[in-house]
């Protein structure tokens, strides 16, 4: 690998591992919440956002019948909307809750799930190579992306699709870190901090860019927003009122709360063939 690909890689690891918060928040307990282990059992459910230029790369590499590995899956958010061509899903992901949900949406949809239990690149060996890898909304919580992308590539028989926001997804709270914390939150890394990287990894990557038209990330009420974002800025509940009258000031609708950033956001495809 060359000097300059080794320091692409370095400026990713150093702008990733910035987002880390400072001990004091993290002892405090906030931070992400347990993802929810949704059950897809409706073919309608499991669609693929408008317009996703991640689901059309997807879909014109894998053959009828073929077969999807999903890293980092979840419940199967970039997965699912391909089970009506794939003849086999697996799944890779840590947490064991969300794989048995996501077994159980791949028997109501009429796909077969095999899923492995456990972080990449460290289990990539026990994982079997498939058509289309797809990896969404993980990078940017990958500082060591060189072996991370290598596992990606080398599981890979026709293209590998990544899925990643322009930025970083809590970038839209950092005005938050500094009005209640005076905390100054990093502002990068971007996609094309990902491309670079990717590259230095020995890809061959191509972006194109989407608006994400998807309907998510609503609550029913701005003081259920409120306290979701101040669960996240360490803050406790009595604040919560001072938080919805800062998301005010973001330009949050009350009549209709989304969380910070997610309305209109670009997305990005990032994708190759090994």
């Amino acid at each position: 690998m060359s000097r300059m690909d080794t320091a692409d890689l370095a400026r990713w690891r150093a702008a990733v591992e910035s987002w880390r918060l400072p001990e004091r928040f993290r002892s405090h307990g906030g931070g992400s919440a347990p993802r929810p282990a949704t059950v897809v059992r409706d073919p309608a459910d499991a669609e693929a956002p408008p317009g996703s230029r991640s689901f059309a790369r997807a879909v014109e590499a894998l053959p009828e019948g073929g077969t999807v590995l999903d890293v980092g899956c979840g419940v199967g958010g970039a997965s699912l909307p391909l089970a009506e061509r794939a003849g086999l899903i697996v799944g890779v992901d840590p947490e064991g809750p969300l794989l048995e949900a996501l077994e159980e949406s791949g028997r109501h949809l009429g796909v077969p799930v095999e899923t492995f239990g456990g972080p990449w690149p460290e289990i990539a060996g026990r994982v079997p190579p498939a058509d289309v890898v797809v990896c969404h909304h993980v990078l940017y919580a990958v500082a060591d992306l060189g072996p991370f992308a290598a596992a990606l590539t080398a599981r890979a028989r026709r293209r590998v699709v990544v899925e990643i926001p322009e930025r970083h997804p809590l970038h839209a709270l950092n005005p938050l870190w500094e009005r209640f914390h005076g905390l100054e939150r990093p502002d990068g890394p971007t996609a094309d901090d990902a491309v670079r990287a990717l590259a230095a990894a020995g890809a061959d990557p191509e972006i194109e860019r989407w608006i994400d038209r998807g309907e998510w990330g609503y609550y029913p009420d701005l003081t259920a927003l409120a306290e979701r974002v101040g669960r996240r800025l360490a803050l406790p509940a009595e604040r919560t009122a001072e938080v919805a009258e800062a998301l005010r000031d973001l330009g949050i609708d009350p009549r209709r709360p989304r969380f910070p950033g997610v309305a209109g956001r670009t997305l990005c495809t990032i994708h190759w063939t090994p």
